[in-house]
């Protein structure tokens, strides 16, 4: 789309004149004004570019990902050209239009190097600190389509830099790069490279390397991880017990979250822990020792602790002084008072955000996004012969492709929509997490289709494809909030839809939030003839997935399944007694 000089100039004026909220008003609903404020940025004058920098920010923040998506391939670049300026001003803005540019948006490899060099470049040749605090909070929302060579390359030389914040800048960004996959290596190397920077003679990079940490601190730990926990332990520690701290609260929080993580790898076996405190304390790393005996929370541990401590000539370090304050409230803390009743959530906790009129007006109508005519015959080229990995391939080149199946939903003839709908649903099987998102405006007519009497086989495609992007999209909790509120409708035509949705749900993760909801009435579901046989599919899917300590939630089932094995049709009796086998299973090994 071109943008005529007339545009530019219009956008130009209210820019000048201070009225920045009229062009973005503008650009908001036409967007050859956003395209204008882009050229915009070519001009050499730093406060109109600090204008046009503050109107995009706005705008972006308000505009849907899809939307985002596309403005990431076309425009990136020229804001990454912006941060060569030598104005700090017109440097502070750019960095916040890039954060509401990519955020949740994957970056491909080259763009991710590019733009990592660059924050590189400005944290080492300028002094502002500002500019730092402003990298920082964009760094965590830098991901990438795929790893490469370059990109490790960026990240090593990142974490070889004597500068400890460039260091953390290369261990966010290699949380941001890497999966973890229980391989220690990952955690070895964040949990090695975090104590030196845990000081508050640099407040922004200790807080910087807290958000690390709480990200990481509930991976299960391993024997090899232990003394760098530790290490990491009573450096954290250390902030949050300096009343004077201004990050004692954050870091705090964090203590407790590694503490956990510390206590569930030696709840079995404290003797262990006891040989590692030992360890710790021949090589006199005597708090390191303290608070690792704390986090395991073992009485005996503790005496013999003091008794050590007193043999090494240390018993002026009191135990007692690193334990963790409490938070501080005026009343009684909110997790005590959730801990007096077991309720399950209500409605509003899954319902989604209300979005302004504003907000709503931003979603184009579909025909801003169709394909061209051969784009649409590879698109059908590609669903009629199966063909998963090139209907990927096309997604991710255009998200329009989502936008035409949704189109064939609606308005195509029966053999049309069940393509889309299979289109659809090896979409949200094969796509990654951090693009999900393309997928979100087919929801609303998935949901549509799931709640269909008319072909049982669409409704559970449905069902299973709105399941997956539960799992892997950031309107997970809206979709399982709509089946919720079905679910407990009491109403069959509504209970059936949900059911059939939870089965797929829960094989796919637990949820115990959701479960709760689901075990409080699902009695009722399996003493029905209507709704019994979905309602064991759901009750199966939720024990396979449960972990052996939430076994227990399953035995108030127990009867109900006896009688349903003894005299149910021959289908559910089968049903019931391969959950009443996984039950008995899963208890014994909780």
């Amino acid at each position: 789309m071109l943008v005529d000089d007339k545009t530019i100039k219009v956008i130009e004026e209210y820019l000048r004149s201070w009225e920045i909220k009229k062009a973005i008003e503008l650009a908001l609903k036409d967007n050859v004004y956003l395209l204008a404020l882009f050229k915009l940025l070519h001009e050499s004058d730093d406060t109109l570019k600090i204008r046009a920098l503050i109107a995009l920010e706005e705008v972006l923040k308000a505009l849907p990902d899809v939307k985002r998506l596309i403005l990431v391939d076309k425009f990136l670049d020229d804001v990454i050209k912006v941060l060569k300026s030598d104005n700090d001003g017109v440097l502070i803005h750019a960095i916040r239009t890039i954060g509401r540019l990519i955020g949740g948006i994957p970056l491909h490899p080259e763009t991710f190097v590019k733009l990592a060099h660059a924050f590189k470049d400005l944290v080492k040749s300028r002094k502002n600190e500002a500019l730092v605090l402003e990298i920082l909070s964009v760094l965590g929302g830098m991901s990438v389509t795929s790893p490469s060579p370059r990109i490790m390359d960026v990240i090593s030389r990142l974490l070889k830099s004597k500068d400890l914040r460039l260091k953390a800048m290369g261990l966010r960004l290699l949380l941001n790069v890497s999966t973890y996959s229980g391989d220690p290596s990952l955690l070895k190397t964040l949990f090695s490279e975090i104590p030196e920077m845990l000081s508050e003679k640099d407040v922004p990079l200790a807080d910087f390397v807290l958000d690390i940490l709480f990200e990481i601190a509930g991976y299960p730990l391993k024997e090899e991880l232990i003394d760098d926990v530790a290490r990491v332990l009573t450096a954290v520690k250390n902030l949050a017990l300096r009343k004077s701290s201004k990050l004692a609260d954050k870091a705090r929080i964090v203590a407790e979250k590694l503490e956990l993580a510390i206590h569930n790898y030696y709840l079995k076996n404290p003797e262990k822990a006891k040989e590692k405190i030992h360890e710790l304390l021949i090589n006199e790393y005597f708090y390191e020792a303290i608070d690792l005996a704390l986090a395991v929370g073992d009485t005996y541990i503790l005496k013999w602790l003091a008794e050590i401590l007193e043999k090494f000539n240390k018993e002026t370090l009191k135990i007692n002084e690193r334990v963790l304050p409490g938070p501080k409230y005026l009343s009684i803390p909110p997790e005590k008072k959730i801990q007096r009743y077991i309720r399950p959530p209500t409605l509003a906790q899954f319902r989604e955000v209300k979005k302004s009129a504003l907000e709503i007006a931003l979603n184009e109508p579909a025909s801003q996004h169709e394909l061209t005519e051969d784009e649409k015959i590879e698109l059908k080229r590609a669903v009629e012969v199966g063909d998963e990995e090139k209907l990927l391939q096309l997604s991710r080149k255009k998200p329009e492709v989502v936008f035409e199946l949704v189109r064939k939903l609606e308005e195509g003839d029966k053999f049309e929509k069940m393509d889309a709908l299979w289109a659809l649903s090896k979409l949200a099987e094969k796509i990654e997490r951090g693009v999900a998102f393309i997928l979100e405006p087919a929801v609303e007519k998935l949901l549509e289709v799931a709640h269909s009497t008319k072909n049982r086989w669409m409704r559970l495609r449905a069902a299973k494809t709105l399941a997956l992007l539960a799992v892997k999209s950031r309107s997970g909790d809206r979709v399982v909030g709509e089946f919720i509120e079905d679910y407990l409708s009491g109403d069959a035509k509504r209970v059936i839809p949900a059911l059939e949705f939870f089965s797929y749900y829960f094989n796919r993760e637990w949820d115990e939030k959701t479960a709760r909801v689901v075990l409080s009435t699902l009695t009722n579901h399996l003493e029905k003839e209507e709704t019994r046989f979905d309602a064991l599919l759901a009750l199966e899917a939720l024990v396979r997935s449960a972990p052996p300590e939430r076994a227990r939630l399953f035995i108030p089932f127990i009867d109900v399944l006896k009688d349903i094995k003894n005299s149910a049709s021959p289908e559910d009796q089968k049903l019931a007694l391969r959950i009443l086998e996984e039950i008995s299973s899963k208890v014994k090994l909780g």
